[in-house]
């Protein structure tokens, strides 16, 4: 919970110093106050953008480290591999047939680090897509769990999209978990607290 607050004092202070290294062009109407304000309102649209990058980066790397330690070698003992730990199932939805274990085994530059994160943000792409229809959950709490964007990309990628949605429509009744033990609501709490665009 300290780390939470934390970082939300990281943010609004990065924000309050954009704010006022911005500002103090376009405090008063004077000659130029038309392009002091343009330049504020490009600073702005920019720092806004480097925050959910960062923010972004973030997630992802915590995500890593939750499924793997980020190392991206690691195989669990259900055959899931990789820093994000996917499975063959998983791998094959998204177009990459040619990536199995058994391959990934004999030689692990089949799928490298750089191959892993593109994969991923498929992932998350496909299951954005098919949970588009579910964004109105997004500031309920369920089973006190407050739903946030965040949270429901990692649930999906925990136990896949479906498995999101069963939790979803029956208000936390259904709370799958997976062969290791942790529930889509394990995840939806864990990840709740990210500012994703």
């Amino acid at each position: 919970m300290a780390v939470k607050i934390l970082i939300r004092c990281c943010r609004i202070l990065v924000i309050l110093l954009l704010f006022a290294s911005v500002s103090r062009d376009c405090i008063a109407p004077t000659i130029g106050f038309n392009e002091k304000m343009a330049t504020f309102r490009v600073a702005s649209v920019i720092g806004v953008r480097m925050f959910h990058e960062s923010e972004y980066h973030r997630f992802i790397k915590d995500l890593g480290y939750s499924e793997s330690k980020n190392d991206w070698l690691c195989i669990n003992r259900i055959g899931c591999f990789g820093e994000w730990q996917f499975s063959e199932s998983t791998l094959r939805t998204l177009g990459y047939r040619h990536i199995t274990l058994r391959k990934f085994k004999a030689d692990p530059q089949i799928f490298p680090k750089e191959l892993q994160r593109k994969v991923l943000e498929s992932l998350i792409k496909s299951n954005l897509s098919i949970l588009r229809n579910y964004d109105h959950f997004i500031g309920d709490t369920i089973r006190n769990v407050v739903i946030t964007k965040s949270g429901m990309i990692a649930a999906s990628h925990l136990g896949g999209a479906g498995s999101l949605k069963s939790f979803l429509r029956t208000n936390g009744r259904i709370n799958r978990k997976d062969v290791l033990g942790t529930s889509i609501r394990d995840y939806l709490r864990r990840f709740d607290d990210y500012e994703l665009d």
